[in-house]
């Protein structure tokens, strides 16, 4: 299905950083099986060169996955008022006008954090996790007041249609297959993922309407929808994805650097799946119609998610699961559908990359 596969290991850290927890790629060659691994100090560097790799392969499918969240529980865009034409891509426009990050990766997404929650409800929360000096009357260094979180927005003590989950669907998935995972919400700590969110979706965004990748980017599975094929057939398409590197037992063989082996291994299996041909299963997950709506309009999903099928062991299919807690840096009746999209939104908007 691919020519080419990406795996992108993010870094939100505020200096330029080489070597362990920074910023690593890999790129294989489905045709040769060549495969090159690259360490990147700053995001504006990694956002430059992928940019760069995506419009040279202009007639080839690539698949890139990042290892940040693309979204939030539902209901976010709701509590924190961001109108647009989804609930996913308001949060991705809001983050794009409003994550300040420059070229030495100083950036302000703490400033960003707080001022989303100030939008959501009074006092902290529910992005938690701040260092000392970037802490406010809305965002703490521990988590509080905890989860579910109440919008400042619920009407009354008995609306329950504001209240924000801890985790979104597609990472219940993995608790509810025995293995431990950071919210989306926590910014600081070991395994958190919420800073490389913040500043990894403004990257994404900006990709996405790059002039010259605009018609060719969609962002799997908001653009694209569920289904096997979510290039649309097109020969030069760009699919976007979330992926877990740490899902897949580690080999200590490959690299020095964790991330560095994180990414190749992701890339090799990948690449192992789509020549099975069974890549494609795992861009159409089974779900209930209630998950895909949701997942679909605003959640988003994880491309090796365990499937949820009450007959599975809690391994996603195609990739296997390492046990213990995941790394991000690092319904109960199944949905069968034969359609070969499902949902989605196609929609794209100009934009020059800044």
């Amino acid at each position: 299905m691919f020519d080419l596969i990406v795996m992108v290991d993010w870094s939100a850290s505020s200096v330029p950083r080489s070597g362990a927890d920074s910023i690593w790629t890999c790129v294989l060659d489905a045709s040769t099986g060549e495969v090159d691994v690259s360490n990147h100090r700053t995001r504006w560097a990694v956002r430059q060169w992928l940019g760069e790799l995506l419009v040279a392969a202009e007639d080839r499918r690539v698949l890139v996955g990042f290892d940040f969240s693309f979204a939030y529980p539902a209901g976010t865009a709701a509590a924190a008022g961001l109108r647009g034409a989804h609930p996913w891509s308001a949060i991705w426009d809001h983050l794009a006008r409003s994550v300040i990050d420059g070229p030495d990766n100083r950036n302000n997404r703490f400033a960003v954090a707080s001022e989303l929650n100030a939008a959501i409800s009074p006092g902290h929360g529910p992005l938690w996790g701040s260092p000392p000096r970037s802490c406010s009357e809305t965002l703490s260094a521990t988590k509080a007041p905890g989860f579910g979180h109440r919008s400042g927005r619920v009407a009354d003590e008995f609306d329950h249609s504001a209240i924000l989950a801890e985790f979104r669907i597609c990472e219940r998935r993995f608790i509810d297959a025995g293995l431990r995972l950071s919210s989306t919400w926590q910014l600081l700590g070991a395994g958190s993922v919420g800073s490389q969110t913040l500043t990894g979706i403004p990257v994404a965004h900006r990709l996405r309407h790059e002039p010259r990748l605009r018609d060719r980017v969609r962002i799997w599975p908001f653009d694209t929808g569920f289904g096997v094929d979510p290039t649309a057939a097109r020969d030069d398409s760009v699919v976007f994805a979330e992926v877990w590197p740490s899902a897949l037992t580690d080999d200590v063989s490959l690299h020095e650097i964790r991330d560095a082996r994180q990414v190749l291994l992701t890339c090799r299996h990948l690449a192992a799946l789509d020549r099975e041909g069974s890549l494609g299963a795992l861009f159409d997950p089974p779900m209930t119609e209630d998950e895909l709506s949701i997942a679909c309009d605003e959640e988003g999903w994880i491309l090796n998610a365990p499937s949820g099928r009450p007959e599975s062991d809690g391994v996603g299919e195609g990739l296997e699961l390492g046990v213990g807690e995941l790394d991000r840096r690092g319904g109960d009746v199944v949905l069968e559908v034969s359609d070969t999209r499902r949902a989605g939104n196609g929609q794209h908007h100009g934009g020059a990359l800044q």
